[in-house]
């Protein structure tokens, strides 16, 4: 029996390639216009945020969440005593005159905090037996909070996994959030398994080195790739700084091989084709049970992390997984 992460890879490069025979996804956008105003329409509507913010802002972006800088906002924290180069307009005279000491007023900052979406494109994700490609799936998902982050006057960015990592700064102009939701939504066509892909880590790293602190996070990935034993220290960290949510989004056949025989996958870089035994029942037991025992610890390591975790199937369109999403949420 093939690990699972090598059989969903070699299911998924098959079926990637079969949909783009059947289909020519190389031209066309994931979604088209009218699907992202349906989309649109859906997050403005919503009548609770999708977003939480519990840790401390850094954005430079003035708002209403309290911030770890302090300055001049308007959240009152302590008196410390007099420095030389405090403003005179900040010395707490009444306290002075109680107790003949100089003092100065601290104020709070009160920072916009970010939304920032992580969208994995890579070739795992180019791939579905049903509905809708996993990619298609997890861009409709991203443009949802993207426009309800428009519409809540909330800087957006996002990182995408290509073939490389495509960084876009969080700005707060419905022009530049356009741009991200435009990039999201390209299309995507098969990618070669074996081209150099960043991995889920990487990707990790810089949201950790790069992110200002207070930021909501949206993860959105099959995971499949993810080492949760090596990435629980980074998500930790992660989570510390920032609100994390974690959406998976699977295909049907990852989680359960279908009854209809033996599959025979060809592969141009194999010298015989591949067959996977389909049929044999103890063989779709195993299989089951591998890939459960893997979600089970993906799970737990969120769950121990602080990370809000969810899954989506391609089976779903983008509507019903939303209201799943935010059901759960709420």
């Amino acid at each position: 029996m093939l690990p699972v992460e090598s059989l969903l890879q070699t299911l998924s490069g098959f079926f990637s390639h079969w949909r783009s025979d059947e289909t020519d996804v190389r031209e066309v956008a994931l979604l088209d216009e009218p699907e992202l105003r349906q989309l649109a329409i859906y997050a403005r509507s919503l009548t609770d945020s999708l977003f939480e913010f519990d840790r401390e802002a850094a954005h430079p972006q003035p708002g209403d969440i309290p911030s770890h800088y302090r300055g001049r906002g308007f959240e009152f924290e302590e008196n410390r005593n007099y420095q030389a180069g405090d403003e005179q307009r900040l010395i707490n005279w009444r306290l002075f005159a109680r107790s003949g000491d100089l003092y100065t007023k601290v104020f709070r900052e009160e920072r916009r905090p970010q939304v920032f979406l992580l969208i994995d494109r890579r070739a795992a994700m180019r791939f579905a037996t049903r509905r809708q490609l996993k990619v298609t799936l997890a861009a409709g998902i991203g443009a949802c909070y993207c426009y309800q982050a428009i519409h809540q006057a909330l800087p957006v960015g996002g990182m995408l996994l290509n073939r490389r990592i495509d960084w876009f700064d969080a700005a707060i102009t419905e022009m530049a959030a356009q741009h991200f939701i435009e990039s999201l939504t390209l299309p995507c066509p098969p990618l070669d398994f074996e081209e150099a892909q960043p991995s889920l880590e990487e990707a990790l790293q810089q949201l950790l080195q790069r992110l200002p602190d207070g930021s909501y996070v949206l993860l959105l990935s099959d995971f499949l790739d993810l080492d949760t034993d090596t990435a629980m220290p980074l998500l930790h960290q992660l989570s510390s700084r920032h609100r994390l949510q974690a959406i998976q989004v699977l295909d049907p056949v990852e989680r359960q091989l279908p009854e209809t025989g033996d599959f025979l996958i060809e592969d141009g870089a194999a010298a015989l084709p591949l067959r996977i035994g389909a049929s044999d029942a103890m063989e779709l037991r195993q299989y089951a049970t591998l890939f459960e025992e893997a979600q089970e610890k993906l799970k737990a390591c969120f769950d121990s992390c602080g990370i809000r975790f969810s899954s989506c199937s391609t089976e779903d369109d983008v509507m019903t997984c939303m209201e799943s999403i935010y059901a759960s949420a709420h």
